[in-house]
């Protein structure tokens, strides 16, 4: 993007290099110091660089120029770096006042892929919100039983493909059955182009949400791609 800082660029270009070469070391090292440096804020370095490495990595895969065991490097070296910079986020959140609201992240039954889902996740930390992040493959009626006892006030529930975004659809319905008073959302790289058979209020644009990109990055609907 043109009209990106130079650090980001930077930052973007050193980790994709880093990971051409299959060199995992360098890339977490540059992506952290980054953010470590104040070069690149969390928030920043989750949209403008893991988002697009992602992105471009599910891409090449699909145009048949990279193998799916670099997609998964890829996706490994990605969520190490969200590990490590995840004292960040606490440290943000700590910051700012709560929100008072509540939020768990789960993705559908079948559905392996929830590292763009973390990143949203720790959009919500920084945010103010109090967040509970289930992973992958959870069962709808586990989501159900922990939205009650953690009496969140909303869910978010991701695809990563079109498949699943059935299974989304299905589990939106049950939730919504089970739980009315609490608002449900979905988002994920399937529902990028594509969100034909969905509310309006269920696909939720975060920087609207949230407080604008200046706290965060993606938005719900296409929360930071993953196709590994």
């Amino acid at each position: 993007m043109a009209d990106e800082p130079a650090a980001v660029q930077a930052a973007y270009k050193a980790v994709a290099d880093a990971l051409a070469d299959h060199d995992k070391a360098t890339a977490v090292r540059t992506a952290v110091e980054a953010v470590t440096s104040g070069a690149v804020s969390i928030p920043t370095l989750y949209r403008d660089v893991l988002s697009r490495i992602l992105a471009d990595t599910g891409e090449a895969w699909h145009r048949g120029e990279t193998s799916i065991w670099e997609e998964h490097l890829a996706s490994a070296t990605v969520r190490t770096i969200v590990e490590i910079v995840y004292p960040g986020v606490l440290k943000a959140k700590a910051e700012i006042a709560p929100a008072g609201r509540s939020v768990l992240l789960a993705c559908p039954p079948e559905e392996a892929h929830d590292l763009g889902l973390r990143m949203v996740a720790d959009r919500f930390d920084m945010a103010g919100w109090s967040t509970f992040f289930l992973g992958p493959d959870t069962p709808v009626e586990e989501v159900t039983a922990a939205a009650r006892r953690l009496g969140v006030d909303a869910i978010v529930m991701s695809s990563s493909t079109h498949f699943h975004r059935l299974a989304v659809r299905h589990a939106v319905d049950a939730l919504k059955k089970e739980l009315p008073d609490t608002d449900i959302w979905v988002g994920g790289p399937a529902f990028v182009g594509a969100a034909t058979g969905w509310l309006p209020q269920e696909i939720v644009d975060l920087d609207e949400l949230l407080g604008g990109p200046a706290r965060g990055g993606q938005s719900a609907d296409a929360p930071a791609g993953e196709e590994d």
